[in-house]
């Protein structure tokens, strides 16, 4: 079966001819060539929900604009060009950084891969409303929470290792840290822009969350979205139930992204009830050694434990494994890694062990 290959005629792209319809058009201008067709080239093989009609020059987009009988769900371009777009239209301005900040004027880096611009389009056209673009995708997203009642387990590792392992195979997957005191130094290194402040604000006054939220996150190299930590740990903890849940209903609701990675503080105190109660796998993490089988079978043997209220599938997970053999009640199984013991980020690890990022695979599989 031959590849679907873009070609250009009269400033726009086509696909082998054909009026591709598809639930989201978007009209694209920009002033620098190279990038507008790079993007067309990876658009129409990579993003399948989203039709982009591209134009390198701002009179052939006003003269498309002026003549089109297409509908164009939002229109990403230079500001003489949106002051062109009448209706209800979406304007996106070209730039180079993203800011959700004003619904009005939301502005999209250009600048950056094929996969965050999609990301970035797809982000603003749901907080303008249009809810298509998750229809387009079959957007269901799946909440995954790791959490563990024994300290030193590899929790925090093994869970964002599953949400760059979940980048590799094209999800949009972020990882979210709930932990009073992270430590993010051997997950990745990211210079954030910004703080957690603008969304702590607009969640304690009631103001309009989504915006603060996109606003705040970012795409790390691992391919994967993060968001900043905490100032401090007062500010996570002051948090309540309502304002948990209103946290992550917005990345569900309002963003583009697949699969979001809770990482939960060890333990099972209150605000980790809260967010297990609104998660689809709620994944226990323990040492596959004496003290990790042990706190496991105390943790399952437990009335408390068995009492709780999660919806989710509740998997276990075993991590520093001298051998893989299969154990039925056992949904996953991470080999012991001496590059991990080392200090080594966890893509290094991923790309050079094997069996590390198959566990990982794996278990993202039996998720799904």
């Amino acid at each position: 079966m031959k590849a679907i290959l873009p070609r250009w005629q009269d400033g726009f792209l086509f696909l082998n001819g054909k009026d591709v319809e598809l639930m989201i058009r978007v009209l694209l201008q920009s002033d620098d060539t190279y990038f507008v067709k790079a993007f067309s080239k990876y658009a129409s093989t990579k993003c399948r929900s989203i039709e982009f009609i591209c134009f390198t020059t701002a009179e052939k987009a006003v003269k498309f604009l002026a003549e089109t009988t297409l509908r164009l769900d939002a229109v990403l371009a230079t500001e003489s060009v949106l002051e062109q777009v009448t209706g209800s239209t979406l304007r996106l301005q070209v730039s180079d950084r993203t800011v959700f900040a004003d619904k009005n004027a939301v502005q999209i880096n250009i600048y950056q891969s094929g996969t965050a611009i999609i990301s970035d389009v797809s982000n603003a056209l749901i907080l303008a409303g249009n809810r298509s673009i998750t229809a387009a995708n079959g957007h269901q997203v799946q909440v995954v929470a790791a959490v563990s009642a024994q300290g030193g387990s590899g929790k925090t590792t093994i869970c964002y290792a599953l949400a760059a392992a979940a980048a590799r195979t094209g999800k949009q997957a972020l990882y979210l840290n709930l932990e009073p005191f992270p430590a993010f130094g051997q997950l990745y290194q990211q210079n954030f822009a910004s703080t957690m402040d603008s969304i702590l604000f607009a969640l304690k006054s009631g103001q309009d969350l989504a915006p603060a939220v996109l606003d705040s996150m970012e795409r790390n190299r691992d391919n994967v979205l993060v968001l900043p930590p905490f100032s401090f740990a007062g500010d996570l903890m002051s948090l309540t139930k309502e304002q948990i849940g209103m946290l992550l209903q917005v990345l569900i609701d309002k963003t583009s992204v697949d699969m979001i990675f809770v990482d939960l503080p060890e333990g099972f105190g209150q605000m980790n009830l809260w967010v297990l109660a609104l998660c689809t796998v709620v994944l226990q993490v323990y040492t596959d050694d004496a003290a990790g089988r042990e706190r496991l079978e105390r943790v399952r043997a437990d009335v408390y434990f068995k009492n709780l209220e999660i919806p989710g599938a509740i998997m276990t997970v075993l991590n520093k494994c001298r051998q893989r053999t299969s154990e039925e009640d056992i949904a996953g199984k991470f080999p012991m890694s001496e590059s991990l013991a080392q200090g080594k980020q966890i893509a290094d690890v991923q790309e050079k062990n094997p069996a590390f990022l198959k566990s990982c695979m794996d278990l993202l599989e039996k998720m799904a």
